[in-house]
């Protein structure tokens, strides 16, 4: 079992249009995104490459083909509400994505 995690690093603003592709709107400002996972002791197994800061979790994640590669290697990761739904296997697959759910829009 391994923890799956994302990072925002921030970065100075770039000047001209090639300032876009890296403002977080989420967290009004510059950044880089880089995917984790490490160990239950914290130690680091992988880093992805480091994503425009409007790239979300989730797509960073199915860019890299994430849960493919931790089927192949026997592993399962426990994630946090913003990777819900990257586990795409059947109902019979072994998961390789805990999650926790999400209430409910209709009350508790």
């Amino acid at each position: 079992m391994v923890l799956l995690d994302g990072s925002l690093v921030r970065t100075r603003r770039r000047t001209g249009t090639a300032n876009r592709k890296n403002h977080s709107g989420k967290h009004k400002c510059h950044s880089l995104l880089v995917i984790a996972l490490t160990d239950d002791r914290g130690r680091l197994l992988w880093i992805s490459a480091a994503r425009p800061g409007r790239t979300s979790e989730i797509s960073a994640c199915r860019h890299d083909k994430l849960t493919a590669r931790l089927r192949a290697a026997g592993l399962g990761a426990i994630a946090d509400l913003g990777f819900v739904g990257l586990d795409d296997s059947g109902p019979d697959a072994d998961p390789a994505m805990i999650t926790a759910t999400r209430p409910p829009a209709t009350g508790p």
